[in-house]
């Protein structure tokens, strides 16, 4: 604590005439941080405690997180999200995976803010990843009734425009495939809709190939893999789609985004 803050402490004591404590450290909170663990989706669940209060009490608490060794109060700062009355928690989400992470926890009063020690940091923070139930060659896309295989010569990156990610799969000889996701691309399982405004967690997957037009029926699977910093693996299984009112088609594609 520096000289100025302490000076200032005391002379609020004095005009209050309150007793000034012996050790000035004594007016502001004690806070630890308890653990910093990745979850299976690749968030951090990030735990403190408050081990005391201080002079006053405490107000406000949370953790601060950064790439460097010192994370300052207002570096993504989160403020606590559960609080039992001495321990306290925050989610953190947005990591690089070949970046390292330090946490730890603050706590202020009316006499000011407090950090804890920083814990062991974080690398390669990725969700586990979730595993498709076909074999597809990488960058192929089958559309189904009778069409050959194709290759991808490009893949765009997902781009975000209102709320929307779109990827754009480009084969030399055959379909475009568009992907509209409703929530940002990462680690999981999405779920297919039969219509171009897809809420999170869910896909419009459309396609064409020449005067064949398609777009996957509801309900199917596309499995996502973030493989690296803004990289990502996509695969599809046998997803049933209906070309003008006939039998279902079965599509199923795999591919990396950017290619």
């Amino acid at each position: 604590m520096n000289k100025l803050i302490a000076s200032l402490i005391f002379i609020a004591l004095a005009i209050s005439c309150q007793k000034a404590l012996k050790d000035v450290n004594d007016y502001f909170p004690v806070v630890n941080t308890i653990s910093a663990t990745v979850q299976p989706d690749g968030t951090v669940l990030v735990k403190g405690e408050i081990e005391s209060e201080g002079a006053a009490p405490v107000e406000y608490f949370g953790f601060c997180c950064g790439t460097l060794e010192q994370p300052e109060l207002l570096d993504r700062q989160l403020i606590a999200e559960t609080w039992d009355g001495q321990f306290f928690s925050a989610t953190y989400t947005g990591f690089e995976p070949d970046s390292t992470y330090y946490f730890r926890a603050w706590a202020t009063n009316d006499y000011g803010y407090v950090y804890s020690d920083i814990i062991l940091p974080l690398a390669n923070i990725i969700a586990a990843p979730v595993i498709a139930p076909c074999s597809v060659s990488l960058n192929t896309c089958a559309i189904g009734g009778g069409q050959p295989v194709a290759e991808y010569y490009t893949v765009s990156a997902p781009t975000a425009s209102i709320g929307q990610w779109e990827i754009t799969a480009t084969t030399a000889t055959g379909p475009v495939v568009n992907l509209i996701f409703g929530s940002s691309v990462t680690t999981g399982i999405y779920s297919t809709v039969n219509y171009n405004s897809p809420a999170a967690g869910q896909v419009f997957v459309s396609f064409y190939s020449g005067p064949i037009t398609g777009s996957l029926n509801e309900g199917s699977k596309v499995y996502v893999n973030r493989i690296g910093t803004d990289i990502y693996e996509i695969a599809i299984c046998d997803a049933p789609w209906v070309y003008n009112g006939g039998s279902p088609l079965y599509f199923s594609t795999r591919f990396r985004s950017p290619s």
